[in-house]
């Protein structure tokens, strides 16, 4: 079982006592990261499906143009 030691000063943030790491034990503002950190990954996956698309649509113009110049 981990030990905690308060941080004074600070309401939601402790230190574990064998490493030392600062541990922020405020569930809302944890649940709110984790919602950004869906929403970054949520748009990071749309720009790389545009990016696809607008290639795909890039190639076929070429496709296009090739054929009516031949």
């Amino acid at each position: 079982m981990k030990n905690y030691i308060n941080v004074e000063g600070y309401s939601d943030i402790v230190r574990e006592e064998s490493s030392h790491a600062i541990v922020n034990t405020d569930s809302e503002q944890y649940r709110l990261v984790m919602k950004r950190r869906d929403l970054m990954r949520n748009q990071r996956e749309e720009i790389n499906t545009l990016k696809d698309e607008v290639l795909e649509i890039k190639n076929l113009l070429k496709e296009m143009v090739e054929k009516l110049h031949g």
